[in-house]
């Protein structure tokens, strides 16, 4: 009986004097977006805590349609998305359809559009079962008698029994950059006079960081920040990045300190784009600039 009690003490106690860098260590749970196509997906994330944002083509808000203004007079159908989706029916309001152009990613991923004739409704489906993937861009592109006003009627299918929320976003210029902590701040005074009520104002860094949190470096166009004119001094505040991977963190979007601020205007009359020219009362133009006051824009 002796014997066996000492073979189980060295059994047991045997390894008290092993080596601690032998014994694995249980890793810690990371929590992100574990979603690839998502701005802000974490590859080193292990739980998904559903936070993936998809912004994006003008970073409209997540589950949203737009108009986009083509060059050859036409109207494109934006698009940003967190599902696949599978069919889609929606309503054109403020123009009649003249017709549907072939294009974008409906006809991309084999969708067949239809059109009630005098409706506005539009239809889109796919007979292969065919899916368009998460993310966004344009739907196709319209012919319309002048400018359209609205979608209304959106009805997004994933594929399951219930429709999937889907919003029309009004702005041209839209964005839901997370916060950072690091911002600018511009006043538009009220002295500019090329400006109408209603006119939408859009900051843009054409290098700004465009992923978030990680370290994939993807430098590019980003809208920073966004107003609509009153008519009296707006001020709008932009949201800069952070990049801290030298560290061993993350990037987060935004603009750069270094780069200078780019203007464009929505004109709400003309339902037009325009690049401008500013003249400043303060500051250069740089999102370095300690206060930045714009008197004057230009097209």
């Amino acid at each position: 009986m002796k014997i066996v009690l000492i073979i189980i003490y060295l059994l047991v106690g045997g390894c008290s004097g092993c080596d601690d860098e032998n014994i694995t260590q249980p890793s810690l749970p990371v929590i992100g977006c574990m979603d690839a196509n998502a701005n802000n997906y974490n590859s080193n994330a292990t739980i998904d805590d559903d936070s993936c944002t998809y912004t994006g083509a003008g970073n409209h808000p997540t589950n949203s349609l737009w108009f986009v203004p083509n060059s050859d007079g036409t109207w494109g159908i934006g698009y940003n998305s967190d599902v696949q989706i599978v069919g889609f029916q929606i309503t054109i309001n403020g123009s009649t359809i003249i017709s549907v152009i072939s294009g974008g990613d409906a006809q991309n991923y084999g969708f067949t559009i239809t059109e009630n004739a005098g409706s506005g409704i539009i239809l889109g489906f796919s007979f292969s079962g065919a899916t368009i993937p998460v993310g966004s861009g344009i739907l196709f592109s319209l012919e319309l008698d002048g400018p359209p006003t609205a979608i209304t009627n959106i009805i997004i299918s994933d594929g399951s029994p219930n429709s999937v929320n889907f919003t029309f976003d009004a702005t041209y210029f839209s964005t839901n950059l997370e916060m950072t902590g690091i911002s600018k701040l511009t006043i538009f005074s009220s002295s500019i006079t090329t400006l109408q009520v209603g006119d939408e104002i859009g900051i843009f860094d054409s290098n700004g960081i465009l992923n978030y949190n990680d370290c994939t470096n993807q430098i590019g166009e980003i809208l920073v920040g966004a107003g609509v004119w009153q008519g009296e001094q707006l001020e709008i505040v932009s949201i800069g990045s952070v990049d801290y991977c030298d560290i061993g963190e993350v990037q987060l979007s935004g603009f750069q300190l270094t780069n200078p601020i780019i203007i464009k205007i929505w004109d709400i009359s003309e339902q037009t784009l325009k690049n401008t020219s500013s003249e400043y009362s303060s500051g250069s133009g740089m999102f370095s600039d300690v206060l930045t006051v714009i008197s004057e824009l230009s097209f």
